[in-house]
């Protein structure tokens, strides 16, 4: 036993240290995505050890071990500390009374410690169909999530389009602890599987999601809804999307060519969005280096690995790499089809009209995102936009999909999402 407890209390200190490590080497950021992540959901986890490795090491007069626990204990400790506090932001945005608005649970800091409440009899309706997709002609098929019988309808409906890298994923992917707490808050939850490329383009894909938009105000008082109180959520990819539908509503390269309606919604939340498409082929055309080195083609062999689907796409013309991704699904340079990079590029969209936003996003995002978000976030500001954006130190893509029932910055995230939908009045 002791021997296992000193082995976890070694990891609990070298997982902490990985947490603040943020080498230049965008090689070597890429293959610590997956251990970042992993360490940075087990943080609470990893304290303790770090803690109990301690006590051991000075009950042992093991000052090395001692030291090795401290440390541990301290960088996970610190890692939560670091976690933000958006209050001013939501005072800002909501006026000071804000928090008399909301529920007790969801008053307070977003701190560790706020395990969600399971909420019984919640309706999980899997592979509903909702149409036909406008491209292929195949069923559209959509989860629902709607609350339990003893909690009251929030009148609120969310449609949610996961991330995917435009190519790969599915709805229900990894989601179900966060939509089971939306659903526990009385919100109706749509996650809805579009199109990826190379069956759809982007604007096709962001008909998708407007075609859902479409079916859920039709059917709202089925479902208890107020159709003026429609939200869209996404992850990376998915928040692209949602974020292009949320700022275009009308717009006839974004409409249902078979189905009429209007598609503006109340609200749209951006977890880690590809903001600025010219911006981020430019900056990663400026961060691939001319020589690869192995260490190079391995990076690219891992992002090869996540976002290619070998038995669905095309021969590429173009090689791999993320910026020739992005000509791939685009069909064309920034330089061919200017237009399109400005069509596809939500801060291309801003102005004073775009509805509430809530921008989640990590500091050590893998893909460089940071900059552009916050740039992003400045335009909305500049532009009147009521916005909140809460950045998450040492955190990475994809954080809230990883052991969220545990994770502090996934808890802490989903509270802030939580906040920002009971004030969509």
């Amino acid at each position: 036993m002791n021997t296992i407890l000193k082995i976890l209390a070694y990891l609990s200190a070298l997982m902490g240290a990985l947490l603040f490590f943020r080498p230049r080497d965008s090689a070597i950021n890429t293959l610590l995505w997956f251990p970042k992540m992993i360490s940075g959901a087990l943080s609470p986890i990893l304290g303790i050890t770090g803690l109990l490795g301690a006590l051991l090491g000075f009950f042992r007069r093991d000052w090395k071990l001692a030291g090795v626990g401290l440390l541990g204990a301290g960088l996970a400790a610190r890692f939560i500390a670091d976690i933000p506090v958006s209050e001013a932001q939501f005072s800002k945005t909501f006026g000071l009374d804000w928090q008399a608005r909301l529920k007790p649970d969801l008053q307070g800091s977003a701190v560790i410690g706020r395990p969600s409440i399971p909420q019984k009899g919640i309706e999980f309706t899997q592979n509903l169909v909702i149409g036909s997709k406008p491209k292929s002609g195949k069923p559209f098929l959509v989860d629902l999530w709607q609350p339990p019988p003893n909690v009251p309808r929030s009148g609120l409906g969310i449609i949610y389009a996961h991330g995917s890298g435009w190519r790969v994923g599915d709805k229900d992917m990894l989601t179900q602890p966060f939509f089971r707490r939306l659903a526990g808050d009385g919100h109706v939850v749509v996650d809805i599987a579009y199109t990826l490329y190379p069956e759809a383009d982007i604007p096709t894909m962001v008909r998708e999601v407007n075609q859902a938009v479409l079916w859920l105000k039709e059917n709202a008082e089925e479902y208890g809804l107020n159709p003026e109180r429609i939200v869209l959520i996404g992850g990376s990819a998915g928040a692209h999307l949602a974020l292009l539908a949320a700022y275009n509503p009308g717009q006839s390269e974004f409409q249902p060519a078979s189905i009429t309606g209007d598609t503006s919604v109340r609200g749209v939340v951006a977890f880690y969005p590809v903001a600025d498409i010219l911006g981020l082929y430019s900056q990663i055309r400026q961060d691939t280096p001319e020589k690869p080195r192995p260490i190079d083609k391995l990076a690219s062999a891992f992002i090869d690995r996540i976002f290619e689907v070998p038995d669905k796409l095309p021969e590429k013309e173009n090689g791999s790499g993320l910026d020739n991704y992005l000509v791939d699904i685009l069909e064309g340079t920034p330089d061919e089809i200017p237009e399109v990079y400005q069509l596809c590029s939500p801060i291309e969209h801003i102005d004073q009209a775009c509805p509430p936003t809530l921008l989640i996003h990590g500091s050590d995002d893998v893909f460089g995102l940071t900059p552009h978000v916050r740039r992003f976030h400045q335009t909305l500001q500049e532009s009147g936009v009521p916005v909140i954006y809460i950045e998450y130190p040492h955190t990475e893509h994809g954080f809230d999909l990883v052991l969220p029932q545990i994770s502090p910055v996934a808890q802490a995230a989903t509270l802030e999402v939580q906040r920002f939908l009971a004030l969509l009045e």
